[in-house]
């Protein structure tokens, strides 16, 4: 297997930085050492420059414009590796796409005299950003909603709350979004930790993973607290739910609840994980998307605090 990033570990990137190495020490007078150092580079290999560039096989305009782009920021001060990786990978990206890396590939490899490959991998990833926007802004909209109701913290357990959304084809973790750190109280008010990311809640994703093996309608779940008013306001709300055994080993607590899932019929508005020693019992409201699932759930809330209230004046 030889990938066209190949070509580019060979080339462009030893270009990118010869180039960048020869402006430095021959247009602003740096050391060898001091150029070294901002490219994370030895001095011995910064001293390599004139022969790389001499060899080059990528047009020098190409890889003087982007070195330009870097130095300018180098010098600035303003060059950090995020910032570099968008500039670096973009080009290549451009010379992938029927420019020089893709020349230098296809005329090393004859099989690839039709290849449209990374035009197709380029489709795919714009799919999936978009794709991966659309769930981050949903769940960020989502968050304003609990974040703006004080009384939310009212539902949230000893564990904190977290909110997951999945990609519509979700595989694995990676294809999950939730909030890193979870959502806590501070100052009595709801808090989110982070700001949402994909991979960032292991075992809630998992367990939506699951969830969508069987309806892939229900792309998004929130963990709140469980108790018996919980349940009484499931119940007034007519929130269909099932409950499954939680458990410390989260393995075990995994295959309960794909054994719940494999039992049911159809997916519920609500899963609860009855807690046991050392495991608090919580509640997972499910929705088609993170705005959905929160929704649902300041529906359990305000029905929760109005029969938490009742039960009040009775026992007074």
């Amino acid at each position: 297997m030889r990938p066209p990033c190949e070509y580019v570990l060979k080339y462009f990137l030893p270009q990118i930085r010869a180039s960048i190495v020869k402006k430095l020490v021959e247009e602003h007078d740096w050391s060898l050492t001091e150029a070294a150092r901002a490219l994370a580079i030895s001095p011995t290999a910064a001293a390599k420059y004139p022969r790389l560039l001499k060899n080059s096989l990528i047009n020098q305009e190409i890889i003087d414009s982007i070195a330009d782009v870097l130095v300018s920021k180098i010098l600035e001060k303003d060059l950090d590796y995020p910032t570099a990786i968008e500039i670096l990978c973009g080009k290549c990206i451009e010379l992938r796409l029927g420019a020089d890396i893709c020349r230098l590939h296809k005329n090393a490899l004859r099989e690839l005299e039709n290849c449209r490959a990374c035009f197709n991998i380029l489709e795919k990833s714009r799919k999936m950003a978009n794709e991966k926007t659309i769930i981050l802004e949903n769940i960020r909209a989502a968050l304003l909603e609990l974040e703006s109701n004080p009384d939310f913290t009212l539902l949230i357990p000893e564990v904190r709350t977290n909110l997951v959304m999945a990609l519509p084809q979700a595989r694995g973790i990676a294809d999950v979004a939730g909030i890193p750190g979870r959502i806590t109280v501070y100052k009595g008010k709801p808090l989110a930790v982070g700001n949402p990311e994909f991979g960032a809640s292991k075992y809630m994703s998992l367990l939506l993973l699951e969830i969508l093996k069987k309806d892939k309608s229900r792309r998004s779940m929130i963990c709140i607290k469980y108790n018996e008013n919980i349940q009484k306001a499931l119940d007034s709300l007519g929130f269909s739910y099932a409950s499954f055994r939680g458990s410390m080993e989260r393995d075990e607590s995994l295959r309960n609840f794909a054994q719940l899932l494999k039992n049911l019929e159809k997916v519920p508005d609500v899963v609860i994980e009855v807690g046991g020693l050392g495991v608090e019992p919580v509640a997972y409201v499910l929705g088609s998307n993170a705005i959905e699932a929160v929704k649902k759930t300041l529906k359990i809330l305000e029905e929760y605090m109005k029969i938490s209230r009742e039960k009040s004046r009775h026992n007074s």
